[in-house]
This record gives structure tokens, sequence and C-alpha cells, in this order.
């Protein structure tokens, strides 16, 4: 063997070893199987986020046309129920992604609800996120009651778009904190919301990547299921008072999270700029 052939046979010999024990490499050719994934989109950017993140709970209801089950897709598994049944349309733009795809329309009969509670205190942090489109003025987007179905008698950290088409956060603790955006947002496009309670710094509003508005509060202890589209909203100026109709989300929603602490400015960035 000439020593040209010798030392071509030593090159190879030591690419193969490195292609073995390099991580970098490795981990680029490592084959990664889920066999538990339950998202029905292939486009999973504002699923991953989340996920990668931390979410407890998380939504896409992107499920389709048809049934009644809105799956979690996170570790928790807590798949919730289309009160009313499931009312999708399959559209472009959709949120976070550009090819169509379903997303949920949520009214007065068409809204989720949640097993399983979830305990809210003063010193726990907390954050919910969703992506909405509207052109009405009203309903919850989502938040904390202490019934899994109907109008809570008890209920706090409600995102909700107010009579004046604003994005508002409502708490109940020791008095009501209420948080809303100066603007409207019933402008018939998406956007991205997060209601952030911090143990440390109190009640934080991000409305499309950015902190909008804030406040020295805390949510008092309550022990609730998490709601989308609809909760009661009686004893919030900003609410809808007893009219449970108005309380009603009406229009389109999709990618709403839970997260049992503080989602950072910096992470709510990334949260929004992962649909753009």
């Amino acid at each position: 063997m000439t020593k040209r052939r010798l030392a071509a046979l030593v090159g190879v010999l030591v690419l193969v070893t490195w292609l073995g024990t390099s991580s970098t490499v490795s981990a680029f050719l490592a084959r990664v199987v889920n066999t538990t994934n339950r998202i029905k989109s292939a486009v999973l950017d504002c699923t991953q986020v989340p996920l990668a993140d931390g979410a407890t709970r998380h939504y896409p209801l992107n499920e389709g046309a048809g049934g009644v089950i809105a799956y979690d897709a996170s570790p928790t598994g807590a798949d919730g129920t289309y009160q009313g049944g499931r009312n999708s349309n399959a559209a472009v733009p959709y949120p976070c992604v550009r090819p169509q795809d379903w997303y949920a329309r949520l009214d007065e009969t068409h809204w989720v609800s949640t097993p399983g509670t979830i305990a809210i205190a003063p010193g726990s942090s907390t954050s919910q996120e969703a992506w909405f489109r509207t052109v009405n003025s009203q309903g919850v987007i989502n938040g904390f009651g202490s019934t899994q179905t109907g109008a809570s008698t008890n209920k706090t950290n409600l995102l909700i778009i107010t009579s004046l088409g604003r994005v508002a956060f409502l708490v109940k603790g020791a008095s009501n904190y209420e948080i809303a955006t100066s603007y409207a947002l019933n402008d018939g496009a998406w956007h991205h919301v997060v209601g952030v309670h911090d143990a440390a710094s109190g009640i934080i509003l991000y409305v499309d990547g950015v902190q909008r508005a804030s406040v020295n509060g805390h949510p008092s202890a309550l022990t609730a299921y998490f709601r989308i589209g609809y909760e009661n909203t009686n004893g919030f100026t900003n609410g809808f008072g007893s009219d449970q109709a108005a309380a009603h989300f009406w229009d389109y929603m999709a990618f709403v999270s839970f997260y049992p602490f503080a989602l950072t400015a910096t992470q709510v960035t990334q949260h929004f700029n992962a649909g753009n």
C-alpha cells in the first residue's frame, strides 16, 4: 500500500471516529420518535415554543370541524370540551403559521371548558396566553372560575375584550385589579395576548409581544378551572355585569396556554415572534 493510500485510509478512519463521537453531528443525526404527539397541524411553531418554555396546558384549538374534544398538547393531557360542539374554520391567514389550517370560532354557545383545577395564590406566579381575532367588543378570552361550566361565583385572572374593544386583565384580590390597553384590538387582525401574575412584582399585561400595562397587586387564593371563551365577569368594572351573553368571546381563537410561573418579557416577545 502506498503512503498516499495509507494516509487517505487513516483520514477516513479519523473522520468516521469523529462522526461517531462528535456531540454536534450526533445530535444532528439523531432520530427522534414522538409517540405521543397529538397535534393535528404539521406546522408547530406556536406549539413548540410554549411547550419548550414549560406550558402545563396548551390548547392549539386546531382540531378541524366536528367533535367536541379540545386537545391539550402539554404533558398534562387535560383535554377540554367544546361546549356546544366544535365550530371551526379553515382559512388564511392563520396565527403563527401562514399556510391554511383549522382554528376555532367561539361564540355564545361555543366555548371550551377544561378538567382539573389549578391553584391560584398571591404567592404563586402564573401566566396565560392566547392568539385571538375579533371584530366584536365582548367576552372572556381565558381565565379561572370556581365552576367548570356555567357562571362562576368566584373568578379571577380573566383576560377579556371589553365593551370598548380593548384587552383587559381582571384579577380578584384584596380589591379588584384591572389593567387594560388604551386602544381597541377588535380590528379583525390576529393578536397575541399574555396575562402574567408575578408573585414578586404584581400583574402584567402584554399584547403583541410588548408590555402594555401593570399594577402592583396579587390575586386571592382560588382553586379553579381554566376556562376558554367564557366566564362570569360580574363585579369587575371592565366586565359585563350580569350579562352572560356579552361575557362570551365571539370570534376566532388559537394556541391558548397556561404556565405555573411568570413568563419573562423576553419569553413573551419570543412567543409573539413565533407567529411572524
